[in-house]
């Protein structure tokens, strides 16, 4: 009995040191990952970007006078880095003597520390108090540009992205300045910048019925951010109109006050009514307003319009509801008379371009397509008809960044490497001669000067981190700019990730993914699985740039294995792979990310019983299925505002990779995660936004009654004035519980598992 006891007592001592051990190695995990949130492992020497000049002549900086806090710039040779004032002697004395007479001011430096160039860099426009003021570089003539405060229509709080920069939000002058162009109550205004005198453009606008204002649905969707457009020779202003009175409202309840308010959102679910879209042209001074034919339903789809450059026509793309049909289409602005340039066709749907641009010939256009299988380029003469094609090669075209008329270039960037990394290139207008002028592996960000001189590429990869490079245009390095500093990072002697390739569910597709490993990795020990999860059309996760300080990075040092793959139905990698998943959304998509998991699982440090997902959006629709459909293979998941049922979101994203649910039914509720609630097995915790109005509160309700119904646990947080993405105070709850619920459900060797 004795020797019994101290057999007892010996082996609650071990097992109290080796749970005070784990509590330890715990602690100095979160420490770690903590001080990886916190501070700055990385430092940049030198710019991350420059701003250039108009006419080639380099590029400016910026520097504020110690003594006098007074801005000067100077422009920057490329070549010899030699500096010079940006504005000469005689520029800055008139423009001071100027706006001292303007504004009955004696000052002595330049009135501001920022402005931008306007008029194709002959003058540059600055804001002073909330006063906006335009200089003319050549005659050295300022002026006040008079122009009223542009109040926020209602309901356009978050209607886009980017919306404090938008047209809507802050009006848009006419090419010469004479003019400023705002809507106000749901109608269009101009001012006189010289006079203040307002004039209305449009009538009879409401909430239903839009003027020079987009809805939500074609900036979330289209990328269609603008919604009126000046005529080159500031005479004419086209703009859309959008009828929105049959479309379906959405209420999305602002909860934090005693007595809620309602927000209704005009919001096209699939398979249902879309607005009724229309182009029209005013002009500015007879008021004549000429409605271009253009078919216009609720199953068109009008979007890129742009003036050709001498404004003596308006050219939009028409696109059918399917998305598989697309024209390329040029109106007369005096009689609205329309013709056609050129018709795309696909089998499932279009990917949109901004690749239409009309050369200074008058006579022919660039055009990019998929027709071949991976996007090129082209080039048309003004009749619509086919000259050439320009680029080749078993891989897309990413866009046409700028031409170079003078010397027959066109400069533009494309994926290579199965679209693990993004290069620049540039071609001859005869399409003889293609270069690619970026040679290191990785992924580049170019930014080209105007005169196509001179090229910045700021560049990363798996081993490289973030460079900045100055180039000629033929691709000559001149000199690096800015390099990167890693020597903390460095100190904490990070694994870095590995590129795997895993088949597909298919059995024969390479899929490209990231593994990270905890810095004290042992292969000998088992460690939970993480997937991080995006997956969704037009998208792509893996990249071969520089991921040491990533997310996913710091996440791996929590004592956890770090995995993310791309999935089938993804971009660049041509149209065949990305329409995988056409009409079967929620399948390929989940299949292939299963393939990948079950083939990491089989590493011997790998615990395929601890396997937990997260993702948000698109991540959390796809964490929700893989949690219901794959219970035996995901354990632990965190899903991010998910799509829970395809029927739910907007018609222009869902129609195009779905078709309609009438036209869909089964894809789409294969696609739905709520018939499979009843298959949770393991622990789920859900996280919305509660005025989310790009995917819907609706979603999670949906599914949380489907589990309640099936008698499944979860846990689930709302939170409240948060739209899509939660930001402020939301922000750090949503990555602190994200981060507890890993460790408490899957840091654990014992498999989650729900009732």
């Amino acid at each position: 009995m004795k020797r019994l006891q101290c057999g007892l007592i010996f082996a609650l001592g071990l097992l109290f040191i080796i749970q005070a051990s784990a509590q330890q190695q715990a602690q100095s995990e979160r420490a770690l990952y903590d001080f990886m949130a916190r501070e700055r492992l990385t430092a940049k020497n030198g710019p991350s970007s420059v701003e250039w000049l108009p006419e080639g002549r380099g590029y400016f900086v910026s520097e504020e006078d110690a003594a006098t806090k007074a801005t000067n710039f100077f422009r920057v040779d490329p070549v010899t880095q030699k500096r010079a004032p940006l504005f000469d002697q005689a520029t800055q004395t008139n423009l001071l003597r100027s706006y001292n007479d303007l504004t009955k001011q004696e000052i002595k430096n330049l009135p501001f520390k920022n402005f931008a160039f306007a008029q194709a860099g002959a003058a540059i426009s600055f804001w002073v108090d909330k006063k906006h003021f335009l200089f003319d570089l050549k005659t050295s003539a300022l002026r006040e540009l008079k122009r009223p405060e542009v109040a926020q229509q209602p309901g356009s709080k978050d209607l886009m992205r980017r919306m404090s920069a938008s047209q809507l939000w802050n009006g848009e002058y006419s090419p010469d300045f004479q003019r400023f162009a705002y809507v106000k109550d749901y109608d269009l205004y101009l001012v006189n910048t010289t006079t203040g005198e307002e004039k209305r453009l449009t009538f009879g606008g409401n909430e239903n019925l839009l003027h020079g204002q987009p809805d939500w649905v074609y900036p979330e969707e289209f990328d269609q951010l603008t919604a009126y457009w000046w005529s080159p020779d500031s005479r004419k202003l086209a703009y859309y109109e959008f009828d929105e009175s049959a479309v379906h409202k959405y209420p999305l309840v602002h909860d934090l006050k005693p007595e809620a308010e309602v927000e209704m959102q005009s919001y096209p679910k699939a398979g249902e009514t879309n607005p009724t879209v229309k182009l029209f042209i005013v002009d500015i001074t007879s008021g004549k307003n000429v409605e271009i034919p253009t078919n216009s339903s609720s199953d068109v789809y009008l979007i890129k319009p742009k003036w050709l450059p001498d404004g003596s026509a308006f050219t939009f793309q028409r696109m059918n509801r399917r998305q598989n049909e697309l024209e390329l289409l040029v109106a007369d602005p005096e009689s609205g008379a329309t013709r056609a340039l050129l018709v795309e066709k696909e089998e499932a749907f279009i990917n949109l371009h901004d690749d239409f641009i009309v050369l200074q010939d008058g006579k022919h256009f660039l055009w990019s397509s998929e027709r071949s299988g991976w996007r090129h380029l082209y080039l048309y003469d003004l009749q619509g008809q086919f000259v050439r094609q320009l680029t080749k090669g078993e891989w897309p075209v990413e866009g046409i960044m700028q031409v170079d008329e003078k010397n027959k270039w066109i400069y533009f960037t494309g994926y290579t490497n199965d679209g693990l990394e993004t290069h620049f290139f540039r071609v001859n207008f005869e399409g003889t001669k293609q270069q690619q002028l970026t040679t290191a592996p990785g992924t580049h960000r170019v930014s080209l000067d105007p005169a196509s001189k001179y090229f910045t590429d700021s560049y990363s990869s798996f081993t490289t981190p973030p460079t900045l490079n100055l180039h000629s245009a033929e691709g000559k390095l001149l000199r690096n700019l800015m390099t990167t500093t890693t020597a903390r990072l460095d100190s904490l002697k990070l694994m870095p990730p590995e590129l795997i390739l895993v088949k597909a569910a298919d059995g024969a597709t390479d899929l490209h993914g990231l593994l990270f490993k905890p810095a004290n990795f042992d292969p000998n020990k088992k460690y939970p699985l993480y997937v991080s999860v995006y997956g969704g059309p037009h998208s792509k996760s893996v990249r071969n740039s520089y991921q040491m300080s990533s997310s996913a990075q710091r996440t791996a040092q929590l004592g956890f294995i770090v995995w993310t793959q791309d999935n089938r139905g993804l971009v660049n990698r041509g149209k065949k792979f990305e329409t995988e998943t056409y009409l079967k959304l929620g399948q390929v998509d989940l299949a292939d990310q299963t393939a990948g998991v079950k083939q990491i699982t089989q590493r011997q440090y790998v615990d395929g019983s601890r396997v937990g997902v997260f993702g948000w959006s698109y991540g959390g629709y796809m964490t929700s299925i893989m949690m219901l459909k794959e219970p035996e293979v995901f354990h632990v998941g965190i899903a991010g505002a998910p799509v829970t049922d395809w029927r739910n979101y907007d018609t222009i994203y869902t129609e195009r990779y779905m078709r309609t649910p009438q036209e869909n039914t089964e894809g789409y509720d294969l696609g739905s995660a709520l018939p499979y609630a009843k298959n949770l097995k393991g622990k789920l915790l859900i996280l919305h936004g509660s005025v989310d109005n790009n995917v819907h509160p609706g979603n999670t309700i949906q599914l949380i009654d489907a589990l309640i119904k099936a008698q499944k646990k979860f846990e689930l947080t709302f939170y409240p004035e948060q739209r899509h993405g939660v930001g402020g105070p939301g922000s750090q709850h949503v990555n602190s519980s994200m981060i507890d619920f890993l460790l408490e459900h899957l840091k654990s060797n014992t498999p989650a598992t729900a009732l």
